[in-house]
């Protein structure tokens, strides 16, 4: 039995290992490559959403521990609920999605919080992309409180303070919509009153 549990131990450390070292092995170029195929998914059409699923599904057959991947995954299958029709299957989208992203945000370690993609911790950007999807889904499924926690935790973060101006406008307009929901006014123009205007 002991023998059993040394095996198990050994091969999760493994699988740990192998994690840590694809988060080190991200490049900006690849990231700058999957951000594009995620914007386009999320904010494109339902087939431009089909893509990018099938885009990041593949990805994962090459890093199936990376977490960051599996985090766009979530947030691009719970897209897929506002294409379909029926609840029960606007639940299945919402559920897997919601999988990806809750195992990935319990998953995050130091290494994520250390390395940078551009210019922004790997956990800060994983967070913020997954308040912006929680924060979209309906308040029947209790997310959009963890929605606000998420965005309460990156605007009290130090790696708010280094992170890059997109990383940054994101994360104030999303805190700006939210508090316009709380009618909130004084904070919501604070929260505006942040974003930079990046000149095209």
């Amino acid at each position: 039995m002991k023998h059993k549990l040394n095996i198990l131990t050994l091969t999760w450390l493994l699988l740990m290992a192998h994690g840590a070292t694809s988060a080190y092995a991200l490049d900006e170029n690849t990231f700058t490559t999957w951000q594009a195929a995620y914007l386009k998914g999320i904010d494109g059409s339902e087939s431009d959403l089909e893509n990018a699923i099938r885009y990041f599904d593949n990805v994962s057959e090459a890093e199936p521990y990376d977490i960051f991947v599996n985090t766009y995954r979530g947030s691009l299958r719970s897209r897929m609920a506002q294409h379909v029709y029926m609840p029960w299957n606007k639940m299945k989208h919402v559920d897997a999605g919601s999988e990806f992203m809750d195992d990935a945000l319990d998953e995050i370690t130091e290494i994520h919080e250390r390395q940078t993609l551009g210019g922004t911790a790997i956990s800060f950007r994983m967070k913020l992309v997954v308040a912006h999807t929680y924060s979209r889904f309906p308040r029947f499924l209790n997310r959009y409180q963890d929605a606000k926690d998420l965005v309460t935790d990156l605007l009290a973060s130090p790696q708010l303070a280094t992170a890059s101006t997109d990383a940054k406008n994101s994360l104030y307009g999303l805190a700006a919509a939210i508090a316009e929901d709380d009618g909130d006014k004084t904070k919501q123009s604070d929260y505006l009153s942040h974003i930079v205007v990046v000149p095209d």
